[in-house]
């Protein structure tokens, strides 16, 4: 298979590359050779093996016009870095009637309420109030990731190109620049004598899926040439985050015991679900942590034990040397993303004020009930 990988040096493209390239596909990478960059010979730092297209989307895009691509046609194109329309729409001026499947990798925050238990593909989208904002923003990002999809399916609509809109729930693993996943990696290697302060609800379930499994899955829908549109997330059987949280503390055999502290303590102390306490969200957001895969999961999606990707995230952060708490990278055109997760002296001020308390709900201790 001849595939287009478009970014594919990052994260979730980074997987999807190296994984096409084991199985013998041939690869083309379009991408700003920021991540990537050419050796002092020329050669690219990353992917040798693969064709490197350097040109910015936001920019130039004539480089898929060159003499030695004007004929080239490709299986598959997979778009990982789209989040305005217009980049979609000048992306597909160039490909238009030269690849055999366009996948857009977009979100499931394009839902437009997470409220239900299980939101599934036909549930309703977010919709912008202003259509021509370019902005990306926590508020902005999912509307404008609405209006990629439809502009997808309105430039290959056909003309013979089948396409597929993928949209993944938390990505996790190695190589994640958010930090969402790995900071509770590096909270529970870090030797503490104090307990690590676990948020709200142990019962409460909670989603994300190794980026490698959704790689696999893409690949594999490029291979089927398929179309459609599909929530990837996981892991295949519920977990709640109570599970999530003791099964990563055995595998890294964590010094420290965690304290599950309630919610509307948490709250009402300011604390920021998702960014200050990664993976937390509150009761009234947690739909977030119900999207239906059984449509990815009739397609072939399989999702690695989670106890793998704990273990690859730790070894990935120390063959990093990152010692210190996981900041979120960005670059230009994508959401800011706020730096995640407690600092060490906030942690300890929410963990003896909550002790403080009197009456306090009886939540404190390593294993939780799952």
């Amino acid at each position: 298979m001849d595939l287009l990988v478009i970014g594919g040096t990052r994260f979730l493209g980074r997987h999807l590359v190296a994984q096409a390239l084991a199985a013998g596909h041939r690869v083309t990478l379009l991408h700003r050779g920021h991540s990537a960059p050419a050796g002092p010979a020329g050669t690219p730092s990353l992917f040798a093996e693969a064709e490197h297209l350097i040109a910015d989307r936001d920019g130039d895009l004539r480089v898929l016009d060159g003499p030695a691509l004007r004929k080239r046609r490709w299986d598959a194109a997979i778009d990982t870095s789209a989040y305005v329309p217009r980049q979609v729409h000048r992306l597909a001026e160039k490909l238009r009637g030269r690849i055999g499947q366009y996948q857009l990798v977009s979100t499931i925050s394009v839902y437009a309420s997470m409220q239900g238990e299980r939101t599934d593909e036909d549930a309703a989208l977010v919709e912008l109030p202003d259509p021509t904002v370019e902005q990306v923003t926590g508020e902005t990002y999912g509307g404008l990731k609405v209006l990629c999809e439809r502009a997808a399916a309105d430039a290959f609509a056909g003309n013979g190109t089948r396409c597929l809109i993928a949209r993944p729930g938390l990505l996790v693993g190695p190589f994640d620049p958010t930090g969402r996943f790995s900071w509770w990696v590096q909270r529970l290697l870090r030797g503490s004598a104090q307990p690590i302060l676990a948020p709200g609800d142990p019962h409460q379930p909670v989603q994300c899926i190794d980026a490698r499994d959704a790689a696999a899955w893409l690949l594999a829908q490029a291979v089927a040439c398929r179309e459609g549109i599909f929530n990837l997330t996981g892991p295949l059987e519920p977990i709640t985050l109570g599970a999530l949280l003791n099964e990563a503390h055995d595998v890294l055999a964590s010094q420290a015991a965690l304290e599950w502290v309630d919610e509307a303590f948490l709250l009402a102390q300011g604390v920021a679900p998702w960014t200050e306490l990664p993976l937390w969200l509150p009761r009234e957001q947690a739909g977030l942590h119900r999207t239906d895969i059984s449509r990815a999961m009739a397609a072939g999606l399989a999702c690695r034990p989670l106890a793998d990707t704990v273990r690859d995230t730790a070894a990935w952060l120390q063959e990093s040397a990152a010692s210190a708490p996981a900041r979120a990278t960005t670059k230009p055109g994508e959401m800011q993303r706020p730096n995640v997760g407690l600092s060490a002296e906030r942690e300890e001020q929410l963990l003896r004020q909550w002790n403080a308390l009197p009456n306090r709900p009886p939540r404190s201790g390593q294993a939780m009930p799952e």
